[in-house]
């Protein structure tokens, strides 16, 4: 697997109040300059508003997320704030299922916090009496889509302000895209084996124990069909990464392509790259400046396994998108 760089923009779902258009219920929006500005350099949004696209007006009453009863597994619907017999639960489940289409050319998707038809995660629930009952709800539409593309990268808006969480979603749209590119049309065993070849070091930076155990069931991979192969594969390649890359983990994978140099470095130019690898083990260099050295070093070695590693294509704070004024 080759290491090419982006010629397009990649499609990215995206709720339509992030994107500045006044479509939320009290006729205001929630525009991210970080998303339009910033990401819009690499993606090329699909923007929905599934409360309006049910036929919600602007402005309207807001709904909320509301709980039968207090137990764990009460049911949850999606009701009026004003009018309590407004119900727009099996709306908002049967808009994402029609859109569910559309949405297979997306490869990642950023969604409103805190909307009970958006929020991915912590969205206030309350019960019938109108009482708070707890944050622990997910937004309906939001819900639906993750159970159409359970492996499709999704963030909140809010978050990616957050550098770190910024480059971890980039990260996962940027390998997501790369799948679909390459092996999801054609999954043969090899080509699955290729990329999580290729994916390897980066992985092992997010989580050495996952990529571990997601080798050895790489290695079996004659016990399984091959479509079941690939997407539990791809299930796993997306949970890896949606660990954020610690610096201890990040460390390891470092040293394990210093491994596959160091044959060709002078004594001077090892003890250069073990001392840059520590001083950013400790805090005090970026990855960058490390993964910069390696990249210098690279074109010494001939063998194809290192020059296809991810860990060494370009970063996202490379090109600009981890820091934002």
């Amino acid at each position: 697997m080759n290491i090419e760089l982006l010629t397009q923009k990649i499609p990215v779902g995206i709720s339509q109040c992030v994107m500045g258009d006044a479509v939320r219920y009290n006729a205001g929006h929630k525009h991210s300059r970080v998303c339009t500005q910033l990401l819009g350099r690499c993606f090329e949004y699909v923007p929905l508003c599934p409360e309006v696209a049910i036929g919600l007006g602007v402005p309207r009453d807001p709904i909320r997320l509301v709980k039968s009863d207090p137990s764990p597994d009460a049911e949850v619907r999606v009701k009026g704030v004003v009018d309590e017999d407004l119900d727009v639960t099996v709306p908002l489940r049967d808009y994402a299922d029609s859109v569910a289409p559309e949405l297979q050319q997306v490869r990642g998707y950023i969604f409103m916090q805190n909307s009970p038809s958006c929020g991915l995660r912590g969205v206030r629930r309350y019960l019938p009496n109108g009482h708070s009952h707890d944050s622990d709800g997910v937004g309906m539409f939001a819900a639906r889509v993750r159970e159409h593309f359970p492996h499709l990268p999704m963030e909140e808006a809010g978050r990616l302000n957050n550098s770190e969480i910024r480059e971890n979603f980039l990260t996962r749209v940027f390998a997501y895209d790369a799948w679909f590119r390459y092996v999801e049309e054609d999954p043969r065993t090899a080509r699955i084996i290729e990329f999580y070849t290729a994916y390897k070091y980066l992985l092992l930076a997010h989580h050495q124990q996952q990529t571990r155990e997601l080798g050895q069931f790489i290695a079996d991979s004659k016990a399984y069909e091959p479509r079941e192969f690939a997407f539990e594969v791809r299930g796993r390649i997306m949970a890896i990464l949606a660990h954020m890359a610690s610096r201890k983990d990040r460390t390891n994978a470092l040293m394990h392509v210093q491994g596959h140099l160091k044959e060709f470095l002078s004594r001077e130019e090892k003890a250069e790259l073990t001392r840059l690898i520590e001083d950013y083990r400790v805090g005090l260099k970026p990855a960058s400046a490390v993964l910069t050295l390696l990249r210098h070093y690279l074109p010494r070695s001939p063998h194809h396994f290192i020059h296809s590693q991810l860990l060494l294509a370009a970063e996202p704070a490379e090109m600009g998108l981890c820091d934002f004024h």
